[in-house]
Parts: C-alpha cells; structure tokens; sequence
C-alpha cells in the first residue's frame, strides 16, 4: 500500500508539473504553442481543452473563495444564484469571441482551417482566463465589500486592454506577423474580439435577466 501510494503520488505530483509547465509556456507564447501544435507538435504540448477546463475550474474556485459575487441582501442574493446558475457557459464567451475575429481579419491567412483556429482561440482563452485569476488573487488574502467594489470598477477599466493585449500577442504569433510593418493587422483582431465580446456578453446578459426576473416574480 505504501508503495502504491507513493507511484500514485508521484504520477499526481509530474501531471501537476507538466501541466504548470505547459501553462507557463502559453501565457508567454499562446500563439506560438497554438502554431505548432496546429502544425502536428502536439507530443510536446498539452492539449488546449485540458489547460482551459483547469483554468476555469481554479477561476470558479477563487471567484467563490474571495465572495466576488455574494451579496448581504437576501433578494439579490436569490437572484445572483440565479444568475450563476444561468451563466455557467459565460466562461465560453471569449473563446467565441476570439475564434470570431480570428476568422474575420485573417480567414485563408495561411490556410488555416476551422479547428486550427479553434485552437488558436482556446490557448487564447485561457491565458485570458490566467489573467483574471491573477487579477483577483489580491482578493483572496484580503476581501471587504468595499476592496470587491473596487476591484469590480478597476477591472472593468484595465482588462478589456489586458484581453487585447493578448488577442493582439496571440494572433501576431499564430499567423506569423511581422508586427512592426503589419501591427494593424494583429490590433484589428484585437479591436474586432473587444466588440464582438461585448456583443455576445450583452445578449447573454438580456437572456439570463430575462430568465432570472421571470423566476423573481
């Protein structure tokens, strides 16, 4: 039993490792870690799926450790969870959002397919994801009503440029831009993810209200 258990900590132990490593290589590089693995380095690169389900499940964690989005009255408090049970697929959104614009500024740049540009997205996503979960880590030593206020106002200010700062890296990287004589093509997919993001959020935001007020009454 003693040495079970020490193989199956040590298995545990290299899979957190890897997939640590693996994150750390794509928040400084999605583009380029999408781009080869699109081009069949996949042996070397852990599968994008399984990095964005980690980083929302430690989102969801911390978001729920700091009380982001609890509130002391009891009526909104009913209704927000309403709203997160409705909104389990916001977390999506920006993948959405990511693979639209990728598709609008650079379709056939390449010759990539669908699915590649899946790829692209999902890496992209979940860097993003990183950000939000550094973002809010502060909150998790230290969270008043008043710091989550602020924070909320804050956020809401600088991670729409963090978002395309990394849309703007990601797609540089993927489709191989020389950004100092094309950076107008990598900003306009950021730009284009911004819109199409906020887009997609103030419908699914209307839907889940609708659903939310429907249930209050």
């Amino acid at each position: 039993m003693r040495d079970l258990g020490t193989e199956a900590w040590d298995k545990l132990r290299w899979f957190e490792n890897s997939l640590v490593k693996a994150g750390l290589r794509v928040v400084l590089q999605p583009g380029s870690v999408a781009r080869d693995y699109v081009l069949g380095a996949r042996a070397s690169h852990v599968h994008p799926l399984k990095l964005l389900l980690a980083a929302i499940v430690l989102l969801l964690l911390v978001i729920a450790q700091t009380g982001y989005l609890t509130t002391t009255s009891a009526t909104l408090s009913r209704a927000l969870e309403l709203v997160q049970s409705y909104s389990k697929w916001s977390f999506s959104l920006g993948l959405v959002a990511v693979l639209v614009a990728s598709h609008l500024v650079f379709w056939r740049v390449r010759g990539f397919n669908f699915v590649e540009h899946l790829v692209l997205a999902t890496y992209t996503h979940f860097v993003i994801l990183v950000a939000s979960i550094l973002s809010l880590s502060p909150l998790l030593f230290h969270a008043t009503p008043e710091l989550i206020k602020e924070h909320r106002f804050w956020s809401s200010q600088i991670m729409p440029w963090v978002e395309g700062g990394i849309v703007f890296l990601a797609f540089t990287q993927f489709f191989g831009i020389p950004w100092r004589q094309q950076w107008w093509r990598p900003l306009l997919g950021a730009v284009a993810f911004f819109f199409v993001k906020k887009g997609l959020l103030f419908l699914y935001a209307w839907a889940v209200i609708k659903l939310v007020m429907a249930q209050l009454q």
